[in-house]
């Protein structure tokens, strides 16, 4: 019983002292209950930011080393231009520490540097756990080419974004972020590193275990794109005997692209049904198949504006790139509204489906799936009825919407579809759509932070009807009921209904908890 005693005392005067140096330690350090499933996923949230603030805690001993050292050498005199400076005598300590390279050593001393002198906002988020390190280094790479002048303004618009946007960050959207504020507040040095990127591009190969290789080239994002598709392509013409896997196949079509050879079905059937194109009409073959989307404004588009663009399956790209993709001479560029300012929800002859224009607004705001975690791109997912479409009674429930309808890539689409988790969606008052999931044991986790909303602000000046559909009247031209089939024996409702009652009952339920218990740093998500 003592032992007990005084290991509890142990432990809550650990959990105190954490208290006093950071909040996102004080929840790590709490007790959890075993069993319940709510506290062990907060355990796992809080275990990332304890992550994050050891590594805030790295960066900053890291950096005081350095002051130390630099101050030892200006004291003895030693001159700053010899080639071993401060920062090289620092790394060597830290090096050696850490038993990691002088390199790797160099590379966590300049993170430390650039958090303390550009960035300290930024390096306010990692301490509270509002960013992982990975999420850190990231925002410290695509703000490095900044100048003075546009340092302080970034690093204040990337933390604020960080601490008012609720919900979950990846690191592509964290990459969007950063890109965004970084083109917007300093389009020259966003241009001259593109210069020197476009200078740079090159192939390379390296060697790898078992007599294999790997090969790759730098190029732009949009060349990668269509590449990619093309081999994608290719190797789906073998036929569904074939015995390789996907990725084998990819990689055999990639050599023949290459190469200019002809790509095989390897199933060795006499009646294989696999229409593979010869060498000489891969690129005719192929390039039919291929869309790479690109989205910016109109003013963008024109010349008369230099708003960042957005290119599906990479992110954020900049005007000037843009206006490349615009001017490229397989490029067909089409207005999503013009010159209607009322576009039709759905298709007249199905109120189900979304009209030409939700569809392509829904992939163009959403960017990605917006499952927290998902970085699949939104125009090779599939939109959902957030809240179930009713086909007995479409008034009922599930309007086909833009309030009401999100880009799910196929897993996470069928991962609700066929289980127990249960997602909403929200507007608010300046047309940024907000989502929440509910796991199968009821924990609410918060969708991503921000969608394209953010970078394209006329997307919230779309206004959507409902056209004039033409069904007829399901119950005027229903089969009259015969007396033997009227005495069978009939569900009240069906399975469907009856699940899709308990997903808007969950769904209220769980707005009103949100309303009345909002969440606090200790909840998800992390």
């Amino acid at each position: 019983m003592g032992a007990a005693t005084s290991t509890d005392a142990a432990s809550a005067t650990t959990a105190a002292r954490w208290a006093e140096v950071s909040a996102a330690m004080a929840v790590f350090a709490a007790d959890r209950t075993a069993g319940d499933p709510a506290a062990t996923l907060a355990g796992v949230g809080a275990c990332e930011r304890a992550e994050s603030f050891i590594a805030w805690l790295r960066y900053t001993r890291s950096t005081e080393l350095f002051d130390t050292v630099f101050a030892d050498m200006a004291a003895a005199g030693d001159d700053e231009l010899d080639l071993f400076d401060a920062h090289t005598q620092t790394a060597a300590r830290l090096a050696m520490t850490l038993a990691i390279s002088q390199g790797w050593a160099e590379n966590l001393l300049g993170q430390a540097l650039a958090l303390r002198d550009r960035l300290p906002r930024v390096a306010d988020c990692l301490r509270d756990g509002l960013i992982t390190p990975a999420h850190t280094r990231l925002i410290i790479t695509r703000t490095e080419l900044l100048t003075d002048e546009h340092t302080t303004p970034v690093d204040t618009a990337i933390a604020d974004a960080l601490r008012t946007k609720p919900g979950t960050w990846t690191t592509t959207r964290i990459r969007n972020l950063a890109d965004r504020i970084v083109f917007r507040h300093d389009p020259d040095s966003v241009r001259r590193a593109r210069e020197r990127s476009l200078a740079d591009r090159t192939i390379w190969t390296t060697p790898t275990a078992n007599g294999m290789a790997t090969i790759g080239a730098s190029m732009t994002a949009e060349n990668a794109a269509v590449a990619h598709a093309a081999v994608t392509a290719l190797a789906a013409t073998a036929c569904p005997h074939d015995t390789r896997s996907h990725t084998a196949r990819t990689s055999d079509a990639f050599y023949s692209l290459l190469a200019g050879e002809a790509f095989t079905c390897d199933c060795g059937r006499d009646d294989c049904t696999a229409d593979i194109p010869t060498p000489g009409r891969l690129a005719t073959d192929t390039t039919g198949r291929i869309t790479v989307h690109v989205v910016c404004d109109e003013s963008t588009a024109a010349g008369t504006g230099n708003h960042p663009a957005f290119l599906n399956g990479y992110g954020i790209i900049s005007a000037d790139h843009a206006r490349t993709i615009i001017n490229r001479p397989d490029t067909h560029t089409r207005p999503l509204a013009r010159p209607e300012p009322v576009l039709p929800q759905y298709q007249p002859a199905n109120p189900y489906r979304p009209s030409a224009a939700l569809d392509t607004f829904i992939r163009i705001r959403d960017g990605y799936c917006t499952v927290p975690g998902c970085n699949r791109p939104a125009f090779s997912a599939e939109l959902d009825h957030v809240i179930e479409y009713d086909h007995h009674n479409p008034a009922a429930g599930g309007p086909t919407h833009p309030d009401w309808l999100n880009a799910k890539c196929k897993f996470h689409h069928l991962l609700k579809t066929f289980s127990n988790w249960v997602d909403d969606q929200s507007t608010d008052t300046h047309g940024h759509t907000h989502t929440t999931w509910a796991t199968p044991e009821g924990i609410l986790i918060d969708g991503p932070a921000e969608n394209n909303t953010d970078l394209f602000a006329g997307l919230n000046h779309y206004r959507w009807r409902a056209p004039e559909t033409k069904q007829a009247d399901a119950a005027a031209n229903a089969p009259a009921t015969g007396a033997a089939e009227t005495a069978r024996p009939r569900r009240i409702k069906t399975r469907s209904e009856r699940k899709h009652e308990r997903r808007r009952a969950e769904r209220a339920r769980n707005r009103r908890n949100r309303q009345h218990h909002p969440p606090q740093p200790g909840d998800p998500p992390y």
